[in-house]
């Protein structure tokens, strides 16, 4: 079956996206994954099909990841980031679907819902961080990760009116010219489109947060997406192993695709806690493109596999996306998340809640004397590694990309059937449970 994806956002969105299609894609079906052109080669090297979109992924996260990125404020930054591009994105998007059989994206407001809804394909929505309603967490951007349950419930249509008023900046037009009738404001996702229910993928592992039992049938958490081939082939820089070798297992520093102002701080303040702590550390470059001065007891890293780094140091310092803290938990290491917007705030507290390390603290509060404390909260605090060395064997247990998958084709089969026709997928698939 062709299959399109799409997926709006950094590395630790499109990641898993590959990892999702590779499995497709071994499954027999005919992949195309649609993301911002800097995943072109990364997507090309798995055999998938590629189809880029208009813009910068480096100025998108700049622009969402700025300061104050919460509730309003963060979805006013969404607007401001497509607002020179929305035309070409939204042709973009809609090209990537040209021979689509079937379509499965990260979330975007009803974008992708029209998108499926005018060519009447099946849709498959995924998310990496909770967007039903529920007791657990807030609503992704909502502020108030630890208000109590009534917040969290109310965050929900709060969030889903704010989504709808920004649909209307930029699908309206769009809609009508295609002879669609306009959206209505509505405080709740849409999941009915043509007739079927439209099935949702958690990535994400009920280990870190239980699957809400109000959950409806066709949303399924599966567990993380997590890429277990990229370590296979690396063979690290020999000043790394160097380091590696040469003491104290280090404390792994990195903040992935963050782009913001005010970076050059943040790395200021990094140094001098590491100096304070006497920790040993591995500092990832990653997307701040800062020049980082050579400092004693830290090595300043490129690309490195999570799956192979982690592993090998003591302790993970990371932002909170959800593949890194998956990621950090898998190989069984504390975790201290510094988050900077988006999802990330709910990454630290779960991560707090677990046991499996400190309290977060926002990039916004992030002081010398606060991550001194907390790095050697990190490595010295031997309950922190008993619980994440126990969650993470846990987490081995699971398969996320074949369950989702196996959910995928169950699912395709089913709409398929529902409209009279025939579906031939592959065969010899399991059929997952409802609610999976």
């Amino acid at each position: 079956m062709r299959i399109t994806m799409i997926c709006i956002g950094s590395t630790g969105d499109v990641r898993p996206y590959i990892v999702l299609g590779r499995e497709l894609k071994r499954r027999g079906h005919d992949v195309k994954i649609a993301a911002f052109d800097t995943f072109e080669e990364a997507v090309k090297k798995e055999g998938m099909r590629f189809h880029p979109i208009s813009g910068d992924v480096r100025d998108f996260m700049a622009t969402i990841m700025s300061k104050g990125a919460n509730g309003v404020t963060f979805l006013r930054q969404v607007r401001n980031s497509l607002v020179d591009i929305i035309d070409p994105f939204l042709e973009d998007l809609e090209s990537a679907c040209d021979d689509a059989e079937a379509l499965i994206a990260t979330f975007f407001g009803q974008i992708f819902h029209s998108l499926a809804e005018v060519r009447h394909i099946p849709y498959i929505q995924t998310h990496y961080y909770p967007m039903d309603r529920n007791k657990t967490a807030p609503i992704a951007a909502a502020p108030g990760q630890r208000v109590g349950k009534a917040w969290n419930n109310m965050t929900y249509p709060l969030g889903y009116l704010l989504i709808s008023l920004l649909e209307k900046y930029y699908l309206s037009d769009w809609r009508k010219a295609r002879g669609m009738t306009p959206r209505k404001l509505k405080a709740q996702p849409d999941y009915l489109l043509n007739g079927h229910v439209v099935p949702v993928l958690y990535a994400m592992s009920p280990l870190l947060m239980p699957r809400p039992v109000d959950w409806a049938e066709n949303i399924h958490m599966t567990g993380f997406w997590l890429d277990d081939q990229a370590a296979l082939d690396y063979q690290p820089d020999p000043e790394l192993q160097a380091f590696l070798d040469a003491g104290e297992p280090p404390v792994y520093i990195g903040f992935g695709s963050m782009v913001s102002e005010d970076m050059g701080e943040t790395l200021q303040i990094v140094l001098e806690a590491v100096r304070r702590s006497g920790v040993r550390a591995i500092l990832a470059k990653g997307w701040g493109g800062m020049d980082i001065p050579d400092t004693p007891n830290v090595f300043v890293a490129g690309f490195v596999p999570h799956d192979w780094l982690f592993t090998k140091v003591k302790a993970v310092v990371h932002h909170g996306g959800a593949g890194t803290t998956a990621a950090g938990i898998l190989a069984g290491k504390p975790t201290l998340v510094i988050p900077f917007g988006g999802d990330q705030p709910f990454w630290g507290n779960r991560v707090r809640q677990l046991g499996v390390g400190p309290k977060p603290i926002s990039r916004e509060r992030l002081t010398v004397r606060n991550l001194t404390n907390a790095l050697t909260q990190l490595v010295e605090t031997k309950s922190y590694e008993v619980a994440a060395k126990e969650l993470g064997s846990r987490l081995k247990n699971e398969d996320g990309d074949v369950l989702a998958v196996d959910v995928i084709e169950h699912e395709l089969r089913k709409w398929l059937r529902e409209e009279g026709r025939q579906p031939v997928l592959v065969a010899g698939t399991q059929t997952p449970s409802a609610g999976a």
